[in-house]
């Protein structure tokens, strides 16, 4: 009954105050448990500081990379396709790898599709799209 108690008692407070107690609740308990008390990823996102988004991945990343057995692992792992990276004319780009410090964006030719290489892009210089894409991916992983 106390937990309850605990979560109508929570939810009275967001309607009071709701971002100042929201924002408290993602220091105090991170995220992913905000996200359950709260009741949804959608009703958080507003008051999630790009910061905020990329600790939230870093430590899923090195969660998964742990049960794993890697230092990090290819999207294909757990079942999500490549994430959109960016193109032009000659290129493609897509994130397919996650490390536990950084992602890695593989490039293919849009003449042949054949594979150009990658390169390393940190997780806190990545646009907001792609880090909301990231969090809702390893949300549910």
């Amino acid at each position: 009954m106390r937990l309850h108690e605990d979560i109508y008692r929570i939810q009275s407070l967001i309607t009071e105050n709701k971002e100042t107690v929201i924002k408290n609740m993602i220091n105090k308990f991170g995220i992913y448990d905000t996200i359950k008390m709260v009741g949804g990823y959608y009703k958080i996102e507003p008051y999630l500081k790009e910061i905020d988004k990329v600790n939230f991945i870093k430590e899923k990343v090195s969660q998964i990379s742990d049960e794993l057995g890697g230092n990090g692992f290819g999207l294909v792992e757990i079942n999500v396709e490549p994430i959109f990276y960016s193109e032009d004319e000659y290129e493609l780009r897509q994130i397919e790898y996650l490390g536990r410090k950084q992602l890695y964006v593989d490039v293919y030719s849009s003449d042949n599709d054949s594979n150009l290489g990658d390169f390393k892009v940190n997780y806190e210089s990545l646009p907001g799209q792609i880090l909301d894409e990231l969090v809702e991916i390893l949300l549910y992983h």
